[in-house]
């Protein structure tokens, strides 16, 4: 019985010392887990005591996309940067009637700044999360709309 448990044992052990060189030439991936991911990023506030519908885009190509917002509330728009920061995105603007409770519609437009904001990967980069904030504000006279950057 010992000597069956020999040939059989030394017999697995040679297989796997000769299969040894054929792993050690397979090719073995790399990982993008501790790799930079950055967003461009903005926010916009409702400060106003009333919903706002206004709309955004990035770049001047694509469509307009429609929002509402409650009072109160923030929303984030982003764009995905990936590992550079400082990568070219296309330009984002929003848009929104400026006057309240005339029945027009009088679009005020602007371009947006925004900050890259994500993982800076391992190492000593910092992680940025805050995106350029915003606030949607009326005038003095309840009726001028703005957006300001804080």
């Amino acid at each position: 019985m010992q000597k069956v448990f020999q040939l059989c044992f030394g017999g697995a052990m040679a297989a796997m010392i000769a299969l040894v060189p054929i792993a050690a030439l397979a090719q073995v991936g790399t990982s993008c887990a501790d790799c930079p991911n950055y967003r461009g990023a903005y926010s916009i506030e409702n400060k106003t005591g009333t919903t706002i519908h206004y709309q955004y885009r990035w770049g001047d190509k694509h469509e307009w996309k429609r929002m509402t917002l409650a009072s109160g509330v923030i929303e984030t728009h982003s764009y995905p940067l990936g590992e550079d920061p400082h990568r070219q995105v296309p330009i984002p603007y929003v848009r929104f009637d400026r006057i309240g409770g005339d029945n027009n519609v009088t679009f005020k437009e602007y371009k947006m700044g925004f900050h890259a904001i994500g993982y800076a990967g391992y190492g000593p980069e910092k992680n940025k999360t805050q995106p350029k904030r915003y606030v949607f504000r009326y005038a003095a006279n309840s009726r001028d709309l703005d957006l300001n950057a804080q």
